[in-house]
């Protein structure tokens, strides 16, 4: 099972962390989403520190899709993820028409935050089904949990 963030705490630092999130344009922001959890505006975030295997990442859902969220100017992926350029409004779209409705999503990128802007935007244009992005890590990161199941 993954933890994704340990929910409560610093009630103080929390209420700053919403206030300044609701503020921004961009709401929500990751820091508002590590601190309230996936909901109906924020995705989930799974921290490579805290998987620690592919069978986890698996585990999910039943039906469990990986989407690469990055610019398709990167040319290595996973056979078995969507191509999904998470500033696209066009390609999310499409993406979203095909995709399973039962489906769990997880995003991932080269680093972390591009993953939360395409899981926030796959759920700003009507995904309703869970979603997760893959923070502090990537594709490299990845491809070797993948390597080792």
């Amino acid at each position: 099972n993954i933890h994704s963030f340990y929910h409560g705490g610093f009630p103080n630092l929390q209420a700053r962390i919403q206030e300044v999130s609701e503020r921004d344009e961009n709401h929500p922001t990751k820091n508002f989403c590590y601190i309230s959890g996936g909901s109906d505006i924020c995705p989930t975030p799974l921290p490579r520190s805290h998987v620690h295997s592919a069978e986890q990442l698996r585990s999910l859902g039943d039906n469990v899709q990986f989407v690469d969220v990055r610019s398709l100017s990167y040319k290595n992926s996973f056979d078995f993820a969507a191509r999904v350029p998470a500033n696209k409004k066009k390609y999310i779209k499409k993406f979203l028409r095909k995709v399973d409705k039962d489906a769990t999503l997880i995003t991932f990128c080269n680093e972390g935050t591009f993953a939360f802007k395409g899981a926030k935007a796959l759920k700003k244009y009507g995904w309703e089904g869970p979603v997760y992005f893959y923070d502090n890590g990537g594709y490299k990161d990845l491809k070797k949990l993948f390597k080792r199941a």
